[in-house]
């Protein structure tokens, strides 16, 4: 009995790491490109800001485009009780057209305005994706650790079970105590209320992860597949070179700068005058024809108002500048942080694969050994048990940390992170 126990035990060694078991379910597993390319495809977030770059795209051409062209009808008689076009000089009826055409310059700067308004729309669509991803890999990760320790609990209960069959074969030849049958009883049942709670949590994180891809919140997910190991990260010096070239929130700040700029170009046009050409024909009957050409011309005279435009499109470049560097420093202290935490999380992963879960496991071993001649009691032996679980259960929990935190990073970076 004591042999089996202790292959049971050498068998949860590794069993929340490395398992890929998928005890009898019947869907597929379930794979993180596969979820990743789907929430691309269909997360109502992404869609909403897809649909605000069409819409900023739109914008510039309209913007661009002249004022609408004026058509004018005209009738110009003398009196009412007669009609007296044809016969009076200054009765008439004509026609006239109108455009007005901004001064050179202005519609190209109103363009560029609205294209780096364009391209901003275009960023957030980019920040919205990898937030989107994160946290759906953030949940994916949360779900293979809830799976690789529910792993770990049934096997720990299969442990148990074994012990409990000893204690009792024990006490029914004199050589133990009831106590020890009812306490390992009393940790089975423990062990069945761990397994509640982490089907409780399972039952929450496949929620979260459909409603990432638009499913129904209890549409069924298969069992994921293994993360893998936690692989070295980049430097720092090279994740924080990659953040200030590829995070897209500092490239949407970087781009409302460049609005404010050509805002600020825009704004010092206003100076400029606009102009008026129009061009019309009036007909007097039988007395000659009346053509009439005319160039209107704006007075820029409220050139207080126009200062004060200025000013407020620099003090918006101004904001815009500050902004970008305060989300640049929240960015590196953001890379810093995660970096740490990716990077402690893979020295504790592997500080309990060679050491921590070992050691447990040979202390389980010569608890049994122990045990079984009488040398140490019971409790002993649930303790060791419990320890052997906790380790493992720690060991799956810092390897999800690390993979979340590395998703996180991808995020903030925008680019890989991992050598």
């Amino acid at each position: 009995m004591s042999s089996s126990i202790f292959r049971w035990a050498a068998c949860a060694l590794f069993v929340a790491l490395l398992s890929r078991l998928s005890f009898g379910q019947e869907t597929p597993a379930l794979k993180l490109d596969d979820l990743v390319k789907e929430a691309l495809e269909k997360n109502p977030e992404i869609q909403a800001a897809q649909a605000v770059w069409e819409m900023a795209k739109a914008k510039a051409p309209q913007v661009k485009a002249l004022p609408d062209p004026t058509l004018q009808f005209e009738l110009q008689n003398i009196g009412l009780t007669g009609f007296t076009v044809g016969k009076m000089d200054m009765s008439m009826a004509g026609i006239s057209l109108s455009q007005t055409i901004p001064y050179p310059g202005k519609r190209g700067l109103r363009r560029q305005v609205a294209e780096k308004e364009a391209e901003g729309s275009g960023a957030m669509v980019d920040v919205t994706r990898r937030s989107v991803v994160s946290r759906l890999k953030t949940a994916y990760y949360d779900l293979v650790f809830i799976h690789q320790s529910l792993d770990a609990v049934t096997q720990t209960r299969r442990i148990l079970q074994d012990f409990e069959k000893t204690a009792e074969v024990r006490y029914s030849v004199g050589e133990g105590i009831q106590q020890d049958v009812l306490k390992a009883q009393v940790e089975l049942s423990t062990l069945t209320q761990r397994s509640v709670t982490l089907e409780q949590m399972q039952e929450g994180v496949c929620a979260m992860i459909n409603g990432l891809l638009d499913r129904p919140p209890d549409a069924p997910l298969g069992r994921p597949e293994d993360p893998g190991p936690a692989w070295p990260l980049l430097p720092l010096a090279e994740l924080n070179r990659l953040a200030v070239a590829h995070s897209p929130e500092l490239r949407a700040r970087l781009l409302a700068v460049e609005v404010g700029e050509a805002g600020v170009r825009l704004m010092k046009k206003e100076y400029k005058p606009d102009f008026t050409v129009s061009g019309g024909w009036r007909s007097r009957g039988g007395l000659d024809d009346l053509y009439q050409v005319m160039v209107e011309v704006d007075l820029p005279w409220q050139r207080e108002r126009r200062r004060y435009g200025v000013l407020e499109a620099r003090a918006s470049v101004d904001a815009a500048q500050k902004s970008r560097r305060a989300t640049e420093q929240m960015v590196l202290a953001r890379v810093r942080d995660l970096s740490t935490m990716a990077a402690k999380s893979a020295r504790l992963v592997e500080l309990y694969r060679t050491a921590v879960i070992p050691q447990a496991t040979f202390s389980l071993e010569s608890a049994t050994s122990a045990y079984r001649v009488g040398k140490v009691d019971f409790l002993m032996i649930l303790d060791s048990v419990r320890t052997l679980l906790e380790d493992e259960l720690m060991a799956q929990e810092q390897l999800a940390d690390y993979h979340k935190a590395v998703a996180c990073l991808e995020e903030v970076v925008g680019a890989p992170v991992v050598e």
